[in-house]
């Protein structure tokens, strides 16, 4: 069993290097031992863009995926940018959808277990259930146009507490702290998540690095690592501002590997 896993794709936004990524997907056609593709979440930004917009654009790349689902096994987890997805995927009995998008994954692979996770879990910590309403509204007001002001995201996502009944949600509202952190999701994740990529990673390693045999794989952050006891790995990103970018990792019998596409391997480990 040989899985490739990538995440934060973000087609659809400028930052996307997609022909890198339509070139990878090539190359993983032409792999006669890969068995399974994960994409981690963020495959397309919703946020930044009119999500129909996004999905024309893109036809080709979709073909491509398709088209490479018809050898190997895919799998998709949704992610912030489109969490929008796992909404659709709960009509998906009544439509033909060519891929199924799941919050988390688990795979086996002999002795040893994968844990698929976007890793926006890890950011948002006590106000969870309040950002995957605000991730899902910032789904939904986006254009492609300029984006929308603060005091439209704002009303959307009060409005939407309030048809979805979340009464308590809506009431912690009134503190400061989670206004901004609602807020704070329109800015580019590079410099939302600049000081905060210290503090996600050791919540990942601190709730995971224990679990014998168990090797957890999110995304996220754009910081592709693997730690010292190669059993917590980041998966990076596809966007241009983050270095490295066009990372991607290998999983074969418990062992992850991190790569540059048409670089090479990082072999770093992270030490915490």
């Amino acid at each position: 069993m040989k899985t490739i896993v990538v995440s934060d794709i973000h087609l659809g936004s400028k930052s996307c290097d997609k022909q890198a990524f339509r070139d990878f997907l090539g190359q993983l056609n032409d792999d006669e031992d890969l068995t399974d593709l994960v994409v981690l979440g963020d495959f397309v930004d919703m946020w930044r863009r009119d999500a129909s917009g996004v999905f024309l654009e893109n036809l080709d790349t979709m073909q491509l995926l398709k088209d490479l689902g018809k050898r190997i096994r895919l799998h998709f987890v949704a992610g912030n940018h489109d969490y929008h997805l796992l909404r659709l995927q709960n009509r998906a009995p009544h439509y033909d959808y060519p891929f199924e998008f799941h919050q988390a994954i688990q795979m086996k692979d002999g002795k040893h277990t994968y844990r698929f996770l976007h890793g926006y879990e890890f950011e948002y910590g006590e106000e969870h259930e309040l950002m995957k309403v605000a991730m899902e509204v910032l789904c939904h007001v986006m254009s492609d146009s300029e984006g929308t002001e603060e005091d439209v995201f704002w009303s959307h996502l009060i409005r939407t507490l309030s048809d979805l009944h979340f009464s308590a949600l809506t009431k912690s509202l009134e503190g400061d702290s989670v206004k901004i952190k609602a807020k704070s999701l329109m800015n580019e994740p590079e410099i939302r998540l600049k000081d905060s990529l210290q503090e996600i990673e050791k919540k990942v390693l601190a709730t995971h690095s224990g679990n014998e045999g168990e090797i957890i794989i999110f995304g996220h952050t754009h910081h592709p690592f693997i730690n010292s006891k190669e059993n917590v790995v980041n998966t990076g990103s596809w966007v241009k501002e983050a270095t490295p970018h066009n990372t991607y990792v290998a999983l074969e019998d418990g062992r992850p590997r991190l790569f540059v596409f048409r670089q090479g391997e990082i072999l770093d480990r992270l030490e915490v």
